[in-house]
């Protein structure tokens, strides 16, 4: 067992004993530039307390890191370098000298088309051949090999203990608040592709949260934020990460133990830390070419000054009447036309400035929206973007003359989320969320063949008359707070003409609902889905062995057909979304063995 002197090797405790039997739980949080993994053994009657892993390939001097770069090194399509040691000297040597194919940014091709279209995102190509599928089970595979090498490494007797466990290990990921049952039902898949789970396990054992929550969780328990909180007082987050900064207010339900509602549904921006660097990088092309230099010139250099400016200028950048310094070459490159000398370009403070302002606008405004009508009195920021400088006076600026207070973390060398995703899993402290959407069902409503509405749209015959297709049920609202304990159902039927029908494929397909308002109408007259509308997931039960749950029932001409009564339900006891069906059979209630079923596959 390590028990050198580094701080992030001592075990980090949270409140409480863990009551329930003895497992592993892994944090994970694979962020658009950096990533971080977190796991707690948690026994049986013992201490809450997980551990960072850090001296990840490529940085085990650096014995408190627990970030890693988010990236890749394909050869074809082999996976032959990871994070770390993937920025090595070494490793650029080999990329350039064997014609590799990086893999960086490859978070945002998961992003929801409407979070990508909205913010007009420009994705970074991935390496030809090798699909986002791959690219995310390489990527888990190489946190879990090492993650199983740092748990046994550093906890007593870890090689057994992992071997126990290994096959009940629990694993939560933390995504963006934009993220929803599609994302979710890609990376169950890859951490299932990665070793983490199996397939008839992942369902139970691989768990979501939303990097906001996860954050809210470690500020709670590991700031003095918690020691502040008052009952019935408000708070927001202010996640900002690489590519997305997500922001939710949260009020304190009560403190002994701590619990937290959302107010209203969170939001997420594409305004994060790497839409900075493409301002820059824009620039830095454009001033190198204007200066003339060979395209081979502005190639090196414009990249080698990002690389510079995203490690140094942008960290450092506070005031806009300070310049800032770019190493775009080496020493023995000079040009006054440009402002560089011995390789280091000088930029204008208020050049500096409207690389963040696509940004910053997107934030401020997200996080004026969320605040509205709030009394909150703090925004606690975090993510790898919120170690701004520029970000936190910009907030400070605008908030704190409100009476709301900014308030950061002050551990830059790790992944909050990861850590957070842990404490989420074990704690749950938020008791209230409100759905960023409206979900429901398509219905079929009484024809009326002389109303406009009805007229040529498609219908079905049921047992007791003519109904038209397409209209819309809603089963959970977008934007009101919904009790985490709380399942919300609403009740349906179905007619037969037999009292054997096939119901060994019963299915549910559940749609989610962008806009406000509740329409009358999901689909327009030709069958295709109106504005706002997109499949959700589909429910799917096998319901042959319960016919008894089929009622007979009469017409008014006196035919008799049967109907089967049911309940769609809506769980969102954690940030995920589940739906089942359930059914009443001989005065018992029963609940289907649903499964939530993605509709496309996002391979």
């Amino acid at each position: 067992m390590n028990t050198n002197g580094s701080a992030d090797m001592a075990p980090k405790t949270f409140h409480g004993t863990w009551n329930e039997p003895s497992k592993i739980a892994i944090g994970i949080d694979i962020g658009t530039t950096q990533s971080g993994v977190s796991f707690a053994y948690l026994q049986e009657g013992g201490e809450k307390k997980f551990l960072r892993v850090t001296q990840w390939p490529g940085q085990e001097s650096q014995n408190q890191h627990g970030k890693i770069p988010t990236i890749i090194w394909y050869e074809g399509n082999q996976a032959v370098s990871f994070g770390a040691e993937a920025l090595s000297p070494h490793a650029e040597e080999e990329a350039e000298d064997k014609h590799w194919k990086l893999a960086k940014y490859f978070k945002l091709h998961l992003h929801p088309d409407d979070l990508a279209a909205k913010h007009g995102l420009e994705l970074e190509p991935l390496p030809n051949g090798v699909p986002l599928t791959q690219i995310y089970v390489d990527f888990l595979k190489y946190l879990l090999m090492h993650t199983q090498t740092y748990f046994q490494d550093h906890i007593l007797d870890g090689k057994t203990i992992w071997q126990t466990y290994k096959p009940t290990l629990e694993v939560v990921i933390a995504h963006p608040n934009g993220w929803g049952i599609k994302e979710q039902s890609f990376l169950r898949s890859a951490v299932v592709a990665a070793g983490f789970s199996t397939p008839s396990d992942a369902g139970t054992r691989v768990h979501f949260v939303t990097e906001a929550e996860a954050s809210v969780h470690f500020c709670t328990f590991h700031t003095n934020l918690g020691d502040q909180l008052q009952t019935g007082a408000s708070f927001a987050v202010c996640d900002a990460g690489g590519s997305t900064v997500d922001t939710t207010v949260y009020s304190v339900k009560s403190t002994s133990p701590l619990r937290l509602e959302e107010i209203r549904a969170s939001d997420c921006v594409q305004a994060g830390a790497i839409f900075i660097d493409q301002k820059a990088k824009q620039y830095l092309y454009e001033i190198l070419r204007n200066a003339k230099l060979a395209e081979e010139e502005v190639e090196e250099y414009a990249l080698r000054g990002v690389k510079d400016f995203e490690s140094n200028a942008k960290r450092a950048f506070r005031d806009v009447y300070v310049d800032q310094s770019i190493e775009v070459a080496g020493t023995r490159f000079n040009n006054a036309t440009i402002r560089t000398r011995r390789g280091r370009m000088n930029v204008s403070g208020p050049t500096i400035k409207t690389f963040f302002d696509f940004s910053l606008d997107q934030i401020l405004a997200s996080v004026d929206s969320q605040l509205e009508s709030t009394s909150a009195s703090s925004i606690i920021l975090v993510g790898g973007f919120g170690e701004s400088l520029f970000l936190r006076e910009q907030l400070k600026e605008r908030f704190e003359p409100r009476g709301c207070q900014v308030i950061t973390t002050s551990d830059g060398t790790s992944k909050a989320v990861a850590d957070g995703a842990l404490i989420w899993f074990s704690s749950n402290t938020v008791v209230k969320r409100a759905p960023r959407f409206s979900y429901g069902i398509e219905v079929v409503v009484p024809h009326k063949p002389h109303d406009q509405d009805h007229k040529r749209r498609p219908t079905v015959s049921w047992p007791t008359g003519l109904y038209s297709r397409g209209g819309w049920s809603q089963i959970v609202t977008k934007d009101v707070p919904v009790d985490s304990d709380i399942v919300t159902r609403r009740p349906y039927h179905r007619e037969y003409q037999s009292a054997n029908p096939q119901l060994d494929n019963f299915t549910e397909v559940i749609w989610k609902h962008t806009l406000p308002g509740v329409p009358e109408w999901m689909k327009f007259k030709t069958g295709s889905p109106m504005p706002g509308f997109d499949r959700a997931c589909s429910v799917k039960a096998n319901l042959n062995d319960l016919r008894q749950a089929l009622s007979p029932q009469k017409t008014s001409n006196g035919e008799q057909y049967w109907s089967l009564k049911f309940n769609v339900c809506i769980h969102f006891g954690r940030t995920e979304l589940q739906a089942f069906v359930e059914w009443v059979e001989n005065g018992v209630t029963c609940t289907g063995p649903a499964e939530i079923m993605s509709p496309t596959d996002l391979s």
